[in-house]
């Protein structure tokens, strides 16, 4: 959060016919001036106390990934070294928005569940794009720029991909789930319905503009942003994903939001549940034993 003294000091270069630079100006940037970038995160927040099934400390583990992926961005962020400070608030902005908007979704997962997974598909995608709004007005005002439409056009494709992954990994692997089956489904179908996305955006923009580009140059560079669009979500998920595989408490919830079954070891934990309730006194065989 930034607050403190702001030094202001214009400068232009007039050759001899003055000075070159004016008089300071001191603005004192309280720390409340900070507020409407910090509201995706009250969001998120408000999410965590007002959903009664996230009021366990185990919902706390979703910091973990939240705080991955924030790290590898400022890496990412220091190496690219944007050229104008316009930029780094658009990127910054852009990425906040995709992050909350993942968080977001696992914190909802719990209710997203009760539904079939197409239905939890549109829900999730109108909960998404409400949080992308919230992003898009808390860094860059009411007043929407051309800038501010492409960054929200580009966020629904992110969201797009990342759902419609999700939903078509999980239908892929209903009747045989594995961990890495699901993991290289969902990259293919991340990285396919980002290069479609991709491919309609830049057309409709070539329409729009009335621009004569051949479509070897249209197909070449909306695949080479697609793909890169694909590898950059994917690697935001997959902090979240581990956690879901590791984590029972947010496994259960990936399993009900996909109607995915059970892995053997739950499913084995089910059936001893079961035989426990029938038969109290029953002997449990060990794994291997025959019965």
């Amino acid at each position: 959060m930034t607050f403190g003294e702001l030094r202001f000091v214009s400068s232009v270069d007039i050759g001899d016919l003055g000075p070159n630079q004016g008089a300071e100006v001191v603005y004192k940037w309280r720390w409340y001036h900070s507020i409407p970038n910090l509201a995706l995160w009250l969001v998120l927040a408000a999410t965590l106390i007002i959903i009664k099934s996230n009021r366990t400390p185990r919902i706390l583990l979703i910091l973990v990934p939240l705080l991955i992926v924030n790290i590898l961005w400022f890496l990412l962020s220091q190496m690219m070294g944007f050229s104008s400070p316009g930029d780094v608030e658009m990127f910054n902005m852009m990425f906040s928005s995709l992050v909350a908007g993942v968080t977001f979704l696992w914190l909802f997962a719990d209710k997203l569940g009760r539904f079939n997974p197409w239905i939890a598909f549109f829900l999730a995608f109108a909960l998404i794009a409400m949080l992308f709004l919230v992003g898009i007005v808390s860094y860059l005002g009411f007043g929407f720029s051309q800038d501010a439409v492409v960054a929200l056009v580009m966020l629904g494709v992110l969201a797009l991909a990342m759902l419609l992954g999700f939903v078509l990994a999980g239908w892929r692997c209903r009747k045989r789930y594995g961990p890495v089956r699901f993991m290289l489904w969902l990259a293919v179908w991340m990285v396919a319905v980002c290069l479609v996305c991709t491919l309609v955006f830049y057309v409709i923009v070539c329409l729009a503009q009335q621009t004569p580009i051949p479509i070897s140059t249209i197909l070449f560079m909306a695949s080479i942003v697609g793909l890169i669009l694909a590898i950059l979500l994917y690697i935001i998920n997959l902090p979240y994903m581990i956690l879901a595989l590791r984590s029972s408490f947010f496994r259960e919830r990936f399993y009900a939001c996909l109607r995915l079954k059970a892995m053997p070891e739950a499913s084995q934990h089910a059936d001893i549940g079961r035989i426990n309730q029938q038969n109290p006194g029953a002997e449990i065989p060990e794994k291997g034993d025959s019965t």
